[in-house]
């Protein structure tokens, strides 16, 4: 252990990097440990941030410590799936929520409830001991009180009080109480995407079996990333013909992108390490100008049947549902005018397309859709001419 802590680097960004780089190997967390204890500054919060990403019973002080200061120690506890933190942090996310339920029906948030929620549910990241499923379980039961909450503007001026913003995953612009009791099931999904925890995975199933509904999201995305797309779509294609489970379905595949280059640049993925295809996506963590910054994403492959693709393109001249879960990739940066559609069904679908397709059935059903769809564009968004772009070739 001396000797790994000897040959770091004496200070500056090389000892930082240094740091970082012994997270590795599991043999080195006594060294964390030490030089979590000893460093100041930024060697400080590397090697905590490294410590915490192993299982490392010792250190379960530290982490009991972080958890009831300031910001919760969210940018070290947050990224980590370890028992050890989890068991730590549990207990203190348990006793948020148990005194917030306790609240009356239709209790308004201040600005520190709804921060404290907001860090809660972001720390609450793939872990999965006991104490953490019993937090889900027990957000289950409560979904009335959920689905009737408020929160008090956040600052002065601030008049979108139905918009709830939790992270870059979990933002919901015009919440109803149907959106507000997909809370909890959108921080399962995105705990199995991150960690793939079989813990999670049979919770998920668990309180499906027991609550329906909402729950099916984490059940439909686990399935996704669990089996293979033949059986995904036997198994769950017959809830499309439900029109409110057929939503939860929407949800679920809206983390979902297909993951392209333009032609002539697919040596941009493989740069990147990806492959083109289908990925489970999520963007977590939390943001406050010149306060803290703890931002991050996660990805899985899967595949995806396209016979979901068909479906989701049957009765253009219908009224879409809205979907509230979704994880927006479609190269926003580089359109020139409008942008996304939040919460449009349209928009899922988009998402799962590539950027080309070879001719045939497919790709003139999804044409014949999108430019149905067109005919009603209030123009203000990029949704329809991309898709043109794409389809009418």
């Amino acid at each position: 252990m001396d000797d790994v802590i000897a040959a770091l680097p004496d200070k500056g960004k090389k000892r930082v990097n240094a740091i970082f780089e012994l997270g590795n190997n599991e043999a080195n967390a006594g060294a964390l440990m030490t030089l979590a204890e000893t460093e100041k500054g930024e060697c400080k919060t590397a090697a905590l941030k490294t410590l915490a990403l192993f299982d490392y019973k010792p250190a379960a002080h530290l982490w009991k410590k972080l958890i009831t200061g300031k910001y919760m120690g969210e940018s070290i506890l947050m990224p980590s799936c370890s028992d050890c933190v989890s068991e730590q942090v549990a207990p203190e996310i348990q006793q948020f929520f148990s005194s917030l339920f306790e609240l009356s029906l239709g209790t308004v948030l201040t600005p520190k409830q709804y921060e404290k929620f907001m860090l809660c549910i972001s720390i609450m990241l793939g872990k999965a001991t006991d104490n953490m499923l019993d937090i889900y379980r027990f957000a289950a039961v409560k979904a009335e009180w959920l689905q009737n909450m408020k929160k008090e503007a956040l600052y002065h001026g601030n008049r979108k009080l139905d918009f709830w913003h939790f992270n870059d995953y979990l933002k919901i612009w015009d919440a109803t109480p149907d959106d507000l009791e997909k809370i909890f099931p959108a921080v399962l999904t995105a705990s199995i995407i991150k960690s793939m925890d079989t813990r999670l995975m049979a919770l998920a199933d668990e309180l499906f079996a027991k609550h329906e509904g909402c729950w099916l999201i984490p059940v439909f995305v686990k399935a996704i990333l669990t089996k293979t797309k033949e059986d995904v779509f036997c198994e769950y294609s017959k809830f499309l013909s439900d029109t409110k489970m057929s939503v939860y379905l929407y949800n679920a595949l809206g983390v979902l992108y297909y993951e392209d280059a333009p032609k002539g640049f697919e040596k941009m993925l493989e740069v990147q390490g990806l492959r083109k295809g289908y990925y489970a996506l999520i963007f977590w963590g939390n943001y406050s100008y010149g306060t803290y910054d703890t931002r991050c994403h996660f990805k899985q492959p899967v595949d995806l049947d396209e016979r979901w693709l068909f479906c989701l393109a049957e009765n253009p001249q219908a009224v879409k549902p809205k979907v509230a879960l979704q994880t927006y990739n479609r190269r926003m940066i580089k359109l020139k005018k409008g942008g996304v559609k939040f919460e449009a069904y349209d928009e899922m679908l988009l998402e799962l397309l590539p950027l080309e397709m070879e001719a045939g059935k497919l790709k003139q059903v999804l044409a014949d859709y999108f430019l149905e769809r067109s005919k009603k564009d209030d123009g203000k968004t990029s949704v329809y001419e991309d898709a043109l772009k794409r389809f009418m070739k």
